[in-house]
């Protein structure tokens, strides 16, 4: 897959979502004027449904356009090398005496295993660093409420600029929350047309920025050190 062929994927996958939201949202010129503010209230759930679902969708497929790269560990930012070595780092934080990543014997004390695990840790890093890159793609993980501070985590995770989205982020977080009042059955009062026409315009420039951040990141290679 090139970098082109990558944003045209998102593209597409961007395009049926909003086909899909049009669809839902032109059934309101068969509601009576009275229901509209009610029936808006679905068309946030399905507004936040694509919103999360989308920039998990395009976050994966980011990590498997860099899996599929062929990289060494050492090529890319500290971030996705980080995201690359989750077996290592599984391995160092788990004590057991047996590790299929660490060999060196543990000592009778619990108290040196840390230790141990440490020095082991430190001889063995160069290798780790030059393996081939591959990360799980299920690293990505919107924890069912896509808060900012869930975004800026997921981002994190694979080297990603954390600040880009700073000026959505009331927005998003007003929006899950209004999302979550809704589904649980808290929010009685309907959604205005103006209410939901900013959300929508909101979600739309994220996403946007999502496919913008991700195809600048793969066609001028900044996932490279």
């Amino acid at each position: 897959m090139t970098a082109d062929e990558l944003r045209a994927a998102l593209e597409a996958e961007l395009a049926w979502r909003q086909e899909e939201l049009a669809f839902f949202k032109n059934q309101l010129n068969e509601i009576a004027e009275g229901n509209k503010d009610k029936y808006r209230k679905s068309l946030v759930l399905m507004l936040y449904s694509h919103m999360e679902g989308y920039i998990k969708i395009c976050l994966q497929t980011y990590v498997q356009y860099i899996n599929a790269q062929g990289l060494k560990r050492k090529d890319v930012n500290t971030g996705l090398m980080a995201a690359g070595m989750y077996k290592e780092f599984a391995a160092y934080e788990n004590l057991d005496r047996k590790c299929e990543v660490f060999r060196r014997k543990l000592p009778n004390d619990a108290r040196l295993h840390r230790l141990y695990r440490r020095v082991d840790f430190m001889e063995k890093v160069e290798d780790f660093k030059g393996k081939e890159l591959n990360i799980d793609d299920q690293i990505i993980d919107t924890e069912s409420n896509l808060w900012y501070i869930v975004l800026q985590k997921n981002l994190y995770k694979i080297g990603l600029p954390i600040n880009l989205f700073d000026d959505f982020q009331s927005d998003i977080d007003a929006l899950v929350n209004r999302r979550n009042s809704i589904a649980h059955g808290n929010f009685r009062s309907g959604v205005t047309a103006q209410e939901f026409a900013n959300w929508e315009i909101k979600v739309s420039g994220i996403l946007s920025g999502v496919i913008r951040l991700l195809y600048d990141y793969v066609n001028n290679e900044r996932y490279l050190i």
